[in-house]
């Protein structure tokens, strides 16, 4: 009875991979998101229990590495309760999983990223930055948002142009993680009020800190390039209507990686990377129960979180909450300065022209699509939020 049981416990043992990120052990279910960082016993309880599948060697290995006696059955009942135990998931339900993308071999994919792809990104920032610097003419202006004949045209141009570009930006991401061989999702969601498209790149944590630099970066680095290309066909000086038009998308691109260096808080890209090089493993999490017990009171679930996370997690997290905190006042001064004047002024002029265009015209359609985008622009953020909420609660979600 109990070599069958060991013999079970090694089946499932053999789902987990374990990889080492620099400062704590990873033992993950790549196919189910799940994924824990453990001490270095814990890591070689795992792979004892991999190589030999024998509770009692695993438990005696890990006790040497730990210098202490270990309770093997009590750290196998919390590899049950994280998840990490499960039965395999079933392959026909796997969420997120886009055949196309699963057909990019790593090789091609990795072409993308290598040495000379990113020489290509380091000189379009260059040709960028100074293309800017030496001919104001080029400089983007808000005004350049307005490139159709009118305002309700304009507003669904930008959101076309948001929506291209900002698939782009994601697929770029999708792409260096299959290069690095590191599936991954992709869905829309949302960063405080707006509404974002998002690569869930979770399973990243498998492979060393070093190389996911470039996965974190990969969806700046394209933004760089349709930048210095915008700015370079402007130099050609086309026609006026795609001289806006390409105005538009230099302001579009410019304000899009702005945002991801100033907004940190938010997890943006910018975010990945720091806390990646700080070596952190929730900086976002532990920030924000930090700040929370700064402003107001942790609950005796959070404080025991907090207290779990790392040493490494809790003393960046200290001097995180600055730039936390000030990113949410930015959003915020951001929202009322700059989107709730123009969607206030979009729906004045949606009024003015349902007041004046005849039911049916294409003056009164137009009003029509501009309302739904106000109403999309203001509602689908909660919603999503809504949704991601649940979403955590049942585990389908991280």
């Amino acid at each position: 009875m109990a070599a069958s049981l060991d013999e079970e416990l090694r089946e499932r043992a053999a789902r987990l991979t374990v990889a080492f990120d620099g400062e704590a052990w990873i033992l993950g279910r790549p196919e189910l998101g799940v994924f824990v960082a453990v001490p270095e016993p814990g890591a070689v309880f795992v792979t004892t229990l991999q190589e030999t599948g024998s509770l009692d060697e695993a438990t005696a290995r890990a006790g040497e590495v730990a210098g202490e006696e270990v309770d093997g059955r009590d750290f196998v009942d919390g590899l049950t309760a994280a998840g990490l135990l499960d039965p395999p998931a079933d392959a026909g339900g796997a969420r997120g999983r886009i055949k196309w993308i699963e057909g990019v071999s790593p090789r091609s994919a990795a072409r993308l990223f290598g040495p000379a792809a990113w020489s290509c990104y380091g000189a379009a920032a260059v040709l960028a930055v100074s293309l800017l610097l030496i001919r104001p003419d080029l400089r983007p202006s808000w005004q350049d948002a307005w490139f159709l004949p009118s305002p309700g045209l304009s507003a669904f141009g930008w959101l076309l142009i948001g929506i291209a570009f900002g698939a782009l930006h994601e697929a770029w991401h999708w792409l260096a993680g299959r290069a690095i061989g590191v599936p991954a999702i992709f869905r829309v969601s949302y960063r405080g009020i707006y509404v974002v498209f998002e690569t869930d790149l979770t399973q990243i944590v498998t492979v060393p800190r070093n190389r996911r630099h470039g996965v974190y970066l990969a969806g700046m680095a394209i933004d760089t390039v349709v930048l210095a290309a915008a700015l370079g066909l402007r130099l050609l000086d086309p026609p006026r209507a795609l001289d806006d038009l390409l105005a538009a998308v230099v302001l579009s691109q410019i304000v899009g990686i702005v945002w991801q260096w100033a907004a940190l808080p938010l997890r943006s890209d910018s975010y990945a990377l720091l806390a990646n090089a700080l070596r952190c493993h929730n900086l976002y999490r532990t920030t924000w129960l930090t700040a929370k017990a700064t402003l107001f009171r942790l609950t005796q679930a959070e404080t025991a979180e907090l207290s779990r996370t790392s040493a490494r997690d809790r003393q960046a997290g200290r001097w995180f909450v600055v730039p936390y905190l000030a990113g949410i006042a930015g959003m915020t001064w951001i929202f009322v300065t700059g989107v709730l004047p123009l969607v206030v002024s979009l729906g004045q002029w949606g009024l003015t022209q349902f007041g004046g265009s005849a039911l049916g015209s294409a003056g009164f359609w137009e009003a029509v699509a501009v309302s739904a985008y106000i109403v999309v622009q203001l509602g689908l953020p909660p919603l999503l939020a809504l949704r991601e909420r649940r979403l955590r609660r049942t585990g389908e979600l991280l």
